[in-house]
């Protein structure tokens, strides 16, 4: 049946208001005619639906007999073609599908046709014939970049990455293009490994587009998340800006690369020369600072906020790196408990004083100002225990900023100081003013549950209930997870006398706790296991005293009080968690087939623990660590 064009009545845009039969009629080169026409052309129209309904069931067995029949009857319709053609080399019958595509070919080769058919023969294992073929397509059009292109996209989907790279540097020559097909042969010399020279390709594409440095970072992404290349990439990289000192780019991509291996000293090299190249007054730098810190390496982070103290005391970025560098010195300090000496973080918490102690004397109208003020006013308390240098500066923030987020923070902060300082009054007073009027209502749900505890901690424990109810119901605030635990413990651990006396030895416990009473504490707890051993807080207790105990730095004492929580209470919630926690400590002290042996008691024993991910992620980088 000879192919017709669509009537002229009738546009494509137009197809969509007729008839579905008829629209997918008029797609297939059918058109409107005598009666018998229309009755032949339903029929096709049906026979390719049904086509379709077997091959969306992978029953091309049953396609292919309807479909040979199809392109019998019309052999010039595409869709036919095409269908059928992809339908044999589903099955492996390539000669079948070579036939078609050499009708198709004919008299009249094309660059396409060519290049598909010798795509066939290489599936065939045909190699030669293919190769062949693919010559044969080149020297059609030789002068077209598209007939490279064209050859190439078919060689990289057969994964034949070598003889795409001939193509397009053949291309090249003919073209007389040196700097032509660049990005794709940057990509097909990552996927060959060949990783120098893809790099070497990337450079000279961003010294004609230096503007295009992120589409190439992004061609580079998926090597550098599988680790590959990255060292020849930056060997490259370093030659060219050493050729090139003044390009921002080439230093832009060697920063990347060096943050992506985790080499954030080497990148600190590279963002400070981009700094000074552009004359960012420390800009670049600061933004690099916050980068390190979120990948925790606060050694160079606070070395980027030094530098530009010294180099840019008087951008305004200054004040801002005074003040991160404050809050880095702290968080390293803090989060170094298991890993650094006690020397170490007291010699962190100094440099953090320092810092925000700097920061408030240089910048009196800074907008930082209250926050520096609360900063200070924390770390005295948490640091330092320095309760009246906190309450000094706490006051000074509630006071003369009123008006600031922060100083809702200091209020709370004061009644932090109050508990510590065993005024509970005090305490209840400061609280009870913040839920009330803190613009925060995640800081009014933490003033609820301090007041929940302050009824906690003197055994008046229905107010306790009712206080902690009263708290947002907002299930993935930390502060709603901790009064839903206070009220299920008071479920459990109240009795067995009506004075419900291990639970207020208990409650005394953890105020003790909190103001830094260790032995005190450690000594309420012994008195409470020996006279209550199987009450319901056992567990809990021997649990906490681990705790206690690592707050005191008694190591030991900790991992013997963590060791008996499964030992004593195997179906306790606390077991995996004192099972993580004894692996942990062992890790940080240098005992690693300890602590791998109390990992995998863990996954034995507790399968289903929420630590159990965590577990598993240890144990990897412990065996790798030991071979």
């Amino acid at each position: 049946m000879p192919h017709r064009p669509l009537p002229r009545s009738i546009s494509v845009e137009g197809l969509h208001r007729l008839p579905i039969v008829l629209a997918l009629g008029l797609l297939l080169g059918i058109t409107a005619g005598p009666v018998c026409a229309q009755q032949s052309d339903s029929t096709q129209l049906k026979k390719f639906q049904r086509v379709n309904e077997f091959l969306r069931a992978d029953r091309p067995e049953r396609a292919l007999p309807l479909l040979e029949s199809l392109y019998a009857n019309a052999p010039e319709n595409t869709a036919f073609y095409r269908k059928l053609k992809q339908t044999y080399e589903s099955i492996k019958r390539y000669d079948d599908a070579l036939r078609l595509v050499n009708e198709r070919i004919g008299s009249t080769p094309t660059v396409s046709r060519l290049t598909e058919k010798a795509r066939l023969q290489y599936q065939k294992d045909a190699v030669d014939a293919a190769n062949d073929t693919w010559d044969r397509a080149l020297a059609l059009a030789p002068n077209r970049a598209q007939t490279y292109r064209t050859v190439y996209n078919t060689l990289a989907e057969l994964r034949q990455f070598r003889r795409a790279i001939a193509v397009l540097q053949k291309g090249r020559t003919a073209l007389d293009q040196p700097d032509a097909f660049r990005t794709e042969l940057a990509h097909l010399y990552g996927l060959d490994g060949q990783f120098e020279a893809a790099m070497q390709e990337y450079v000279a594409f961003l010294a004609e587009a230096p503007n295009r440095l992120n589409y190439v970072r992004s061609r580079l992404r998926t090597f550098v998340e599988q680790g590959q290349g990255i060292e020849a990439s930056i060997q490259v990289l370093q030659r060219t800006v050493q050729e090139n000192p003044l390009s921002e780019a080439y230093r832009k991509l060697l920063a990347w690369l060096h943050t992506e291996q985790n080499d954030y000293a080497a990148a600190f090299d590279a963002y400070r020369a981009l700094d000074r190249l552009g004359d960012r007054q420390g800009q670049v730098l600061f933004q690099f600072a916050r980068r390190a810190a979120d990948a925790q390496r606060y050694g160079v982070a606070t070395r980027a906020c030094a530098a530009i103290q010294e180099q840019y005391p008087r951008s305004g970025v200054a004040p801002e790196a005074q003040r991160l560098r404050g809050d880095l010195y702290r968080r390293w300090a803090d989060q170094g408990a298991d890993s650094t000496t006690a020397a170490q973080d007291s010699a962190r918490y100094a440099q953090a004083r320092t810092a925000y102690e700097t920061f408030l004397r240089e910048n009196p109208g800074h907008a930082d100002y209250p926050a520096a003020l609360l900063r200070l006013g924390t770390l005295q308390i948490d640091a330092y225990r320095a309760l009246d240098d906190a309450q000094d500066v706490l006051s000074q923030l509630v006071s003369d900023h009123s008006e600031t987020a922060a100083a809702d923070e200091g209020q709370y902060q004061l009644g932090r100081i109050a508990v510590l300082r065993d005024s509970l009054d005090r305490a209840r007073l400061l609280f009870s003013r913040l839920a009330a009027s803190a613009q925060s209502s995640d800081l009014a749900d933490q003033a609820q549950y301090e007041l929940a505890l302050l009824h906690f901690y003197q055994g008046e424990f229905d107010a306790t209930t009712a206080r902690a109810s009263a708290i947002s119901k907002n299930p993935s605030a930390d502060v709603a997870n901790d009064a839903i635990a206070l009220k299920t413990l008071l479920q459990e651990a109240r009795g067995p006398d009506s004075l419900d006396t291990p639970l207020r030895t208990f409650a005394r416990v953890r105020l003790r706790e909190r103001q830094h009473a260790h032995d005190r504490a450690l000594d309420s707890l012994d008195a409470l296991l020996r006279r209550h051993p199987r009450h319901p807080l056992a567990d809990d207790a021997r649990f906490r005293r681990g705790h206690i105990h690592l707050a005191r730095h008694d190591t030991s004492a900790a991992l013997a009080a963590f060791r008996a929580v499964p030992e004593q209470h195997p179906r306790s919630s606390y077991a995996d968690r004192s099972l993580f926690r004894s692996a942990s400590l062992l890790e940080a002290s240098g005992r690693p087939t300890a602590a791998v042996e109390i990992y995998d008691r863990l996954l034995s024993e507790y399968p289903k623990s929420l630590l159990a991910g965590d577990a598993r992620s240890r144990l990897r980088v412990l065996r790798r660590s030991q071979g």
